[in-house]
């Protein structure tokens, strides 16, 4: 009898153990399928980001290409002012001894 008992206890062991097993796969998918949700959400925040400072990159360079352009401009017209300066004075210099 004892020994029935002892192989009852056996197979409810077994039992309990491969049911433990499941319990716990079934918690690792669970686990792996928290663990790509998350990471599914981390790579789309990531490439929304990347969108963003792409768009954000293309707008300063319109900007700083723009203002380039003003630069140059303004440049154009400061060679121009001082070269009408430097007559002006050649001109002024012209009249004070003539």
């Amino acid at each position: 009898m004892a020994q029935v008992a002892a192989g009852g206890t056996i197979v409810q062991a077994i039992v309990a153990l491969t049911k433990r097993r499941s319990e716990l796969r079934q918690l690792d998918r669970g686990s792996d399928s928290v663990a790509v949700e998350t990471a599914d959400h981390v790579v789309a925040l990531l490439r929304t980001e990347l969108t963003d400072t792409k768009a954000e990159n293309k707008e300063l360079k319109a900007e700083l290409s723009d203002q380039q352009r003003q630069i140059q401009a303004l440049a154009e017209q400061v060679s121009a002012l001082r070269a009408e300066l430097a007559i002006a004075r050649a001109e002024i210099a012209r009249l004070q001894n003539g």
